[in-house]
């Protein structure tokens, strides 16, 4: 009878071992992941960021600057600027192309594609269909002239509203 219970328990032992879960070791995918995204909701992750943003900003010797920025989903973007008030000056467009980089908290892009300008990028805060200008130390422009650092997003809900 004591052989019976120990074989019993040897059994049963051997079979809830059999069935329990094991972990199978990945490339450490939390780890992937969170390198990746921000934790929780940002900008990046809970907009719809990707498109076409314009505006005319501030210049300080010409009437503006026609600003367009398309951002990518592959994280690349293009920048036109037409410099306003100059006849053959506003004919000009000037395009910049190349990646950006978010920051760790999800809501603010630097463009990274002028190689003279990498200690010095463009920055952008990004809002629900609009980008905020940043001044250099990465800060939203204050003051009187603070709306005008604005670029809409192009097609958006909020755009047609206002028209």
């Amino acid at each position: 009878m004591m052989k019976l219970q120990i074989i019993a328990v040897s059994l049963l032992a051997l079979t809830l071992s059999a069935c329990s879960e094991q972990e199978i070791p990945t490339q450490d995918k939390a780890q992937q992941t969170k390198e990746a995204l921000p934790l929780g909701d940002t900008s990046r992750t809970s907009l719809d960021w990707n498109g076409t943003y314009s505006g005319v900003t501030p210049c300080a010797s010409c009437s503006g600057i026609d600003t367009t920025l398309t951002l990518k989903l592959d994280n690349t973007y293009v920048l036109e600027t037409r410099y306003l008030g100059d006849e053959n000056e506003a004919k000009k467009v000037f395009t910049e192309a190349g990646s950006f980089e978010w920051n760790s908290e999800g809501n603010k892009i630097s463009l990274m594609g002028d190689a003279s300008r990498k200690d010095d990028p463009k920055q952008y805060r990004v809002g629900e269909n609009q980008l905020f200008m940043l001044d250099m130390q990465g800060n939203r422009i204050t003051g009187s002239l603070a709306e005008l650092y604005r670029l809409a997003k192009q097609g958006s809900h909020s755009e047609q509203q206002q028209d």
